[in-house]
C-alpha cells in the first residue's frame, strides 16, 4: 500500500513513544509499534515498517550493554533454534490471514502477561538449560516469523533464570537483534518488503533512537521489581488491544 506523508508523521510520533518504551524496558518496541500502526495501515505493512528500526534499536541496545560475546556464549542454542524457525515461518507468513495473526499474537501475549503478573515461573535448574533454550527458540522463531513479535517466549525463559535488570536488557537485546536481522533478510529475499517501505522504515530509525535514549535514562531510576511489573502490564495492554482488533475484524465491525 502507498504510505502518505500524514501517516509518516503519525508514525514518527508512534516510533518515538515505542523507543521510550524500548529504552526503559529493553523490549516491547515491535509490539507497541505494530499495535499502534495497525490502526492506520494493514497489519502486514505495520510489521514491515518496523523492521529497520527494530534492527537499529536492538543494535544500539547491544552496543550499550558491552557484553556481546559473554551473552552469546550463554544463549547460542536458543539463538540458532530461533533463527531457523524465523526463516521457516517468515516464508509462510504472507499467506497467513491478518486477523488470525493478530488473534494468535494477542492470545499469547495476554496469557503470558496475566500469568506472570501473579505467578513467577519456576526457577530453571541448570540441567534443563539446554532443552529450555531450544524450546524457547522454537516458540520465539514461530512467533517472530509470523508476526515479528518474539519477546514473550524469551521473557519467560529469562524470568525463569532470574537475571537482573541489566543482564535482562543485554540478553534480550542480542536475541532481538539477531532475530530482526534474520527477519529482514528473509523478507528481502522473498520480496515481501519493497524499497519504498525500506526507505520509510529507515527514516523512522531517527525518532526510535531518540526515544530509546530518553527511555534509557528512565530505566536507571527504576528498581528491578518495578521494572518487571511495568514490563508485564505493558504486555497485557498490548495483548488485549491485539485481541480486540482481531475480534473486531473477524466480526466485521471494523474495530481496527
Amino acid at each position: 500500500m502507498e504510505i502518505s506523508l500524514n501517516i509518516i508523521w503519525m508514525a514518527a510520533g508512534i516510533y518515538l513513544l515505542a523507543g521510550v518504551l524500548k529504552g526503559t524496558l529493553g523490549i516491547g518496541f515491535p509490539t507497541a509499534v505494530i499495535a499502534m500502526m495497525a490502526l492506520f495501515v494493514d497489519a502486514r505493512t505495520a510489521i514491515l515498517l518496523a523492521i529497520v528500526p527494530m534492527i537499529a534499536t536492538n543494535l544500539w541496545q547491544v552496543l550499550r550493554s558491552g557484553q556481546v560475546l559473554e551473552t552469546f556464549k550463554e544463549i547460542w542454542p536458543l539463538v540458532i533454534t530461533m533463527v531457523v524457525f524465523i526463516v521457516i515461518f517468515t516464508k509462510t507468513s504472507a499467506s497467513f490471514p491478518h486477523e488470525l495473526l493478530l488473534l494468535c499474537v494477542g492470545v499469547a501475549v495476554a496469557i503470558f502477561a496475566i500469568t506472570s503478573l501473579w505467578l513467577d515461573p519456576p526457577a530453571l535448574s541448570p540441567k534443563y538449560k539446554l532443552p529450555a533454550q531450544i524450546s524457547t527458540g522454537l516458540v520465539a522463531g514461530v512467533m517472530g516469523g509470523l508476526a515479528s513479535i518474539w519477546a514473550p517466549a524469551i521473557i519467560v525463559y529469562l524470568s525463569a533464570t532470574r537475571v537482573d535488570k541489566e543482564e535482562f536488557v543485554s540478553t534480550v537485546g542480542l536475541l532481538l537483534l539477531i532475530g530482526s536481522i534474520t527477519l529482514f533478510a528473509t523478507y528481502w529475499n522473498t520480496s515481501m518488503i519493497t524499497m519504498e517501505l525500506t526507505r520509510i522504515s529507515a527514516i523512522l530509525v531517527i525518532p526510535s533512537i531518540v526515544g530509546f535514549s530518553v527511555g534509557e535514562k528512565l530505566r536507571k531510576r527504576v528498581s528491578n521489581e518495578l521494572f518487571r511489573k511495568l514490563m508485564l502490564w505493558f504486555f497485557l495492554l498490548m495483548g488485549l488491544n491485539l485481541l480486540w482488533r482481531a475480534i473486531g475484524n473477524m466480526s466485521g465491525t471494523g474495530v481496527a
